[in-house]
């Protein structure tokens, strides 16, 4: 019954036609009321709170902060795979401090503007030079570590961190420019002796140099030990000059000397054949008595020049008696007596002269 019902229903409204009249639209259009097309205040609120919280989210995404921990989290990526370096970096400066600071805290840093494309820059970090136990002691007391400014960079792919260095402006004396210290000398010198016949006067140097070099009045002397023994032969003012190295250091020290007066074979200048004493009977250069050279001496008598005695032997000493007669010779009488050396030493004259009186 139902069903039917239906069906008869539809096919009634399927054959209902009614023809369209555009004016009876307009006439009941005009009768509506007006709808509104805008929103409404409390769309228009929720819109703005909307977009403020929008906003609020890019800047805090954006700000530095973020920034950094996003970069500290690329960072250590970086480090996680690049551990074998960062492990062979920390093994080589083990035995140096560091300590991590920015450039606004460390006294006399510029502030550093880099040029670097597309890379994020991190907080620099201060270490210490490795290579600062190589300079001499007194520098590394002084200034205990030499500071470099190290900044890490990585760019906007996950790049392996780069490492840029540079050296901190301080005012340090350059090595090269730090001032050489030798070894200190200290020069003695003994009194002048004649032991051997000779006017020796014997220097020393008391030094921690391991060896001397010695000039004697501009003159180098063949010396490398710490003393020698100094011939004066003349009577004037020598001066001394000892150089020594240590460590590549050198020093100078010098020395005046004087001998009072020239060495003349240590010869009397009176004799007495008549006194007990064999030194003062007779007469020969002393010096030739105890050194060991060769010589020819000869006594003239000054009025003609002839020759009162002569001999090539020490032992062989004159005693008055001129050879020409077999007579003593007149009393208070000036004789000139003359020595050659065959053999004279490093500045030593080879000829001698004086005058001998018996009395």
């Amino acid at each position: 019954m139902k069903d039917q019902f239906e069906t008869k229903i539809k096919s009634v409204v399927e054959e209902f036609t009614y023809d369209y009249d555009p004016k009876a639209w307009e006439v009941l259009s005009k009768k509506l009321p007006k709808t509104n097309t805008g929103f409404s205040w409390l769309g228009k609120i929720a819109i703005a709170g909307i977009l403020s919280i929008g906003l609020f989210s890019i800047l805090y995404n954006f700000s530095p902060k973020n920034e950094h921990s996003n970069n500290t989290v690329r960072v250590a990526k970086n480090k996680t795979h690049t551990s074998d370096k960062t492990d062979q970096i920390a093994a080589q400066k083990s035995t140096t401090p560091t300590k991590t600071n920015t450039n606004q805290n460390i006294p006399g840093l510029a502030p550093h503007n880099t040029t670097n494309q597309g890379l994020t820059q991190f907080t620099p970090e201060v270490i210490f030079d490795p290579n600062m136990h190589l300079a001499p002691l007194a520098l590394r007391q002084q200034h205990t570590s030499m500071p470099i400014v190290s900044e890490s960079f990585h760019d906007d792919g996950g790049q392996m961190p780069q490492i840029q260095e540079r050296l901190l402006p301080l005012d340090l004396p350059s090595i090269s420019s730090m001032p050489c210290k030798g070894p200190k000398i200290i020069l003695d010198a003994d009194a002048i002796n004649y032991e051997d016949g000779t006017p020796r006067i014997h220097i020393s140097a008391e030094t921690m140099a391991s060896d001397l070099n010695w000039n004697v009045n501009g003159t180098v002397i063949n010396r490398k030990n710490k003393s020698f023994d100094l011939l004066a032969f003349k009577g004037q003012t020598y001066t001394i000059t000892a150089e020594g190295q240590l460590d590549g250091c050198k020093t100078t020290e010098k020395i005046n000397i004087t001998a009072n007066e020239d060495y003349n074979l240590l010869a009397v200048n009176a004799f007495n054949p008549q006194s007990r004493d064999e030194r003062n009977a007779t007469f020969m250069p002393y010096a030739l008595t105890i050194r060991d050279v060769r010589f020819d001496l000869v006594v003239l008598d000054p009025d003609n020049g002839a020759v009162v005695f002569k001999s090539s032997d020490a032992q062989n000493a004159w005693d008055g008696i001129d050879q020409r007669t077999g007579q003593m010779v007149p009393a208070n009488k000036a004789y000139i007596w003359k020595v050659v050396l065959q053999e004279s030493l490093p500045g030593e004259k080879s000829t001698y002269t004086g005058t001998i009186v018996r009395i």
